[in-house]
């Protein structure tokens, strides 16, 4: 007689074979037990309680690993640091984390300069996470540091607001999410138009008992949800719930040796994507290209047509035509913003002067297109008798002019 099946293996079929919207055989590690939520959610709320003393004291530490080798540390830092650079995120822009856990992933999006929204359902852990930044932000002397918040609620009770964040990053965690039917048409509904989903965790492959056992331990101990998804059964979700360019990735690190150049990236990959759901997939959007990427070409033709002189108050009109690929945006101060300045001297010289205000784009300026706008400048003390040039800038990214915009002169102002 054999074995007794074990509940925790049971593997979902497809829908019936006419189903229009089918999904595939394999779908989740774990059989739909939605209706268990609330045991999951409860088990989690308890992990940091339910975890020994040490092990507690890691949460705090993660990811920096002393064993040998050191293979947690590598393992995950690779995988964060590869799934950022693969999501392009725009310079400073809003980041929503889903299962923040003790923030150390947090602490990394906020000291490159990213506003952060954690999701974590754990207050143990929403207490270390918060713990952590501030500590990061008092040891590395951040002076202006990003808005990090809270939330201590699951993705599908989520409320935030539609169209909030340009990223939405699950690390290791997506495998967590109960109902991923909504936790996935939340991620939809929560990015920005061409905002990008990022996921790194390995993919369940039916039968690799190795990675089974692991998952059952970890149920049977903490009994918390550990319930991957087959690569199919994932873009089968992604496809439903609307994105697009879904993309995946071998994770390649490392020094390799001269005689290893030529074999394959699949070869090298300490997680071939095979093995993964190592991906990113994108929120279709009708900006393709926009002012915050920096990587794009912005490019401008600035020709002034007419200027006025008052003693210290200037009032210029002008001609901006976008002659680059990405589209202006405008808001202000938020990163990536375009706004008109007068400026006297190089960005970044000893006496660069800038006078004030800087002038708000009235509206997004795509790319091809052009705005006539009339503008109005009170130029600093010791500005008289010095050359000012019109230029534009890219909030807290660039100057168009060290783009290659020529920032045309308006007539230096006489000294009294």
């Amino acid at each position: 007689m054999g074995a007794p099946r074990n509940p925790l293996a049971r593997i979902l079929t497809s829908l019936s074979p006419g189903a229009e919207d089918r999904p595939p055989r394999h779908r989740r590690f774990l059989s739909d037990r939605a209706g268990e939520g609330s045991r999951f959610l409860a088990a989690a709320r308890e992990y940091v309680a339910n975890k020994p003393e040490g092990e507690v004291s890691w949460l705090y530490s993660k990811p920096y690993d002393r064993s040998p080798g050191n293979p947690v540390f590598f393992t995950e830092m690779y995988q964060v640091i590869n799934l950022l650079q693969a999501m392009a995120i725009r310079p400073f822009g809003r980041v929503l984390e889903v299962g923040s856990g003790p923030g150390w992933v947090t602490e990394v999006l906020a000291l490159l300069g990213y506003n952060v929204d954690g999701i974590e359902p754990t207050r143990d852990m929403i207490d270390i996470a918060r713990r952590r930044v501030s500590c990061a932000f008092e040891c590395y002397k951040v002076s202006d540091p990003p808005r990090v918040q809270f939330h201590e609620t699951t993705l599908e009770d989520c409320s935030l607001p539609d169209e909030s964040f340009d990223a939405v990053l699950f690390h290791e965690a997506l495998h967590h999410v109960v109902d991923e039917e909504k936790g996935l048409a939340q991620c939809f509904r929560l990015l920005r138009p061409g905002g990008v989903l990022g996921v790194s965790e390995w993919a369940w492959i039916p039968g690799d008992r190795q990675l089974e056992e692991q998952l059952e331990e970890e149920v049977a101990r903490f009994g918390t949800l550990e319930s991957p998804f087959t690569q199919e059964y994932l873009d089968h979700l992604l496809a439903r719930h609307g994105f697009v360019q879904v993309q995946r990735y071998h994770s390649v690190n490392g020094l390799f040796r001269r005689e290893d150049g030529k074999r394959t990236l699949e070869e090298v990959a300490q997680i071939p994507a095979g093995a993964s759901n190592n991906l990113t997939a994108r929120k279709p959007g009708a900006l393709s290209a926009t002012s915050a990427d920096f990587g794009k070409r912005t490019l401008a033709e600035i020709t002034i047509l007419d200027c006025r002189i008052s003693g210290d108050d200037v009032r210029v009109t002008v001609s901006l035509k976008n002659v680059g690929e990405t589209a202006w945006l405008a808001g202000g101060d938020a990163p990536g913003s375009v706004n008109v300045a007068l400026r006297s001297g190089n960005p970044g010289e000893p006496h660069f002067l800038e006078a004030d205000p800087r002038q708000r784009l009235p509206e997004v300026v795509p790319a091809g297109e052009a705005a006539t706008m009339t503008l109005e400048y009170t130029l600093p003390a010791e500005g008289r008798g010095r050359e000012w040039a019109v230029d534009l800038v890219s909030e807290r990214l660039f100057w168009f002019s060290t783009r290659g915009t020529v920032a045309p002169i308006v007539l230096p102002v006489p000294k009294r």
